[in-house]
């Protein structure tokens, strides 16, 4: 197995201030995709529970709504009231292999929908979704997709596992991960925030911007006391 983060441990600070982690995880998430991450694509967050934090505090402006699958990581609901987020539900068909009711969600969502979540190996369901129904989807929704793939690659049915990256050059898409779970590393509380994004639509609209990003040294620092504590 793949293993881009092998001298971590030698000196975390270093590493950190050099890049070398946000080096490391373009170049990993790049092998899945048609196109090259850039570093700067690469945000580090302390575990994807950050990432998620992060992800609909951005997204979050008066009268926005977000939509999430149901079943879904309990998380997302939390963090989306806390922000002033409203939540739509739409339903996983667990008679197709828990797939996104991809009907139910164009009658969710209006001008007011900054995102749908995609959570892909599935939590709780453990579903993990072919190609043909995630382009299915992206095609036919064209609404940001915030994927949650902390599970990459963790699949042991017929299924293999496809990034949401895939598609970027047809909707955006926000990649959230980490190592705790591929890697089994959970206490190192390194996660990352990823846009999948050829065609600049995030930085023309200013979701993201270069130059307030969380890639600061500050925010590098911060971000190893947070991982040492």
């Amino acid at each position: 197995m793949y293993w881009p983060f092998s001298n971590f441990h030698t000196n975390a600070m270093s590493l950190l201030k050099k890049d070398k982690q946000r080096i490391a995880i373009a170049d990993y998430l790049s092998r899945d995709l048609p196109y090259t991450l850039s570093p700067d694509d690469v945000f580090l967050t302390v575990g994807c529970i950050q990432a998620i934090e992060v992800t609909l505090m951005v997204l979050a402006c008066p009268g926005a709504n977000i939509l999430l699958p149901r079943p879904c990581f309990p998380s997302y609901g939390a963090l989306a009231s806390s922000n002033n987020l409203k939540v739509r539900y739409f339903d996983l068909i667990p008679e197709k292999g828990w797939e996104v009711d991809i009907e139910g969600v164009e009658a969710l969502a209006d001008e007011n929908t900054v995102a749908m979540v995609v959570i892909n190996p599935g939590n709780p369901c453990g579903s993990v979704y072919t190609h043909q129904h995630l382009k299915k989807a992206t095609r036919k929704l064209g609404i940001l997709a915030v994927a949650d793939e902390v599970y990459h690659h963790l699949s042991f049915g017929t299924n293999p596992f496809v990034p949401m990256g895939v598609f970027g050059s047809i909707v955006p898409v926000i990649t959230l991960g980490s190592i705790s779970k591929r890697w089994l590393v959970p206490g190192w509380r390194l996660g990352w925030l990823v846009t999948s994004d050829p065609n600049g639509i995030l930085q023309k609209s200013k979701v993201i911007s270069p130059s307030q990003s969380l890639n600061s040294s500050k925010q590098r620092e911060e971000l190893f006391t947070l991982i040492m504590l």
